[in-house]
């Protein structure tokens, strides 16, 4: 087993465990994660972009809801929210819990969820129980429809690594996962008939 697993969630399905756990867990507020929220729009960490030949919905309900369809890390994905209702149709608030092959899970809450176009979400590192080398993450996805059926996502993430020592190592395995991920995403939306 490698010394880093990449393993796919943090950002749609981008994200690096570690054998060894994340230094301690923090809240953060409101304000410090709409703070990010706005970096991971304008000044990500890290930013891929993929052309689809799908629809803008079907992309928006494959990167949402579908990990486990191109991701091998991934088990499952639910939702989970106070209000009976939001568990099926989530929205904003609404935590998406994705249990990895392992069976950890990372509970990811939801900051923006405007079908078909865009959803953002925290990942709540108090909650989840992936061992995980950073301290927070905000997943922003963005959707323009081109027409002619055809879809571009720009997936961009906002991070803080849990240490100093381990920040060139947990960039460089963030880049690669959210690389490989979302080239494994683009390939199964292309692959599948036109919806």
């Amino acid at each position: 087993m490698h010394a880093f697993t990449l393993v796919a969630a943090l950002c749609g399905s981008a994200l690096l465990t570690c054998p060894a756990p994340a230094s301690g867990a923090a809240d953060f507020s409101a304000q410090f994660i709409a703070t990010q929220l706005e970096r991971a729009e304008v000044d990500p960490d890290h930013l891929v972009t993929i052309e689809v030949n799908q629809p803008v919905e079907v992309v928006f309900e494959v990167l949402l809801k579908r990990l486990a369809d191109y991701s091998d890390d991934v088990a499952s994905i639910r939702f989970v929210d106070g209000n009976a209702a939001m568990q099926a149709n989530p929205g904003v608030g609404s935590e998406r819990i994705t249990t990895l092959a392992n069976g950890d899970e990372l509970v990811q809450r939801l900051l923006l969820f405007e079908p078909p176009n865009r959803f953002a979400y925290f990942t709540d590192m108090n909650k989840s129980t992936a061992t995980v080398p950073i301290q927070y993450s905000v997943g922003h996805y963005a959707l323009e429809d081109l027409g002619n059926g055809r879809t571009r996502a720009r997936i961009s993430v906002a991070y803080a690594p849990s240490s100093r020592l381990l920040a060139l190592f947990v960039r460089a395995g963030f880049s690669r996962a959210l690389q490989r991920d979302f080239a494994n995403a683009e390939k199964f939306l292309n692959s599948r008939s036109p919806q």
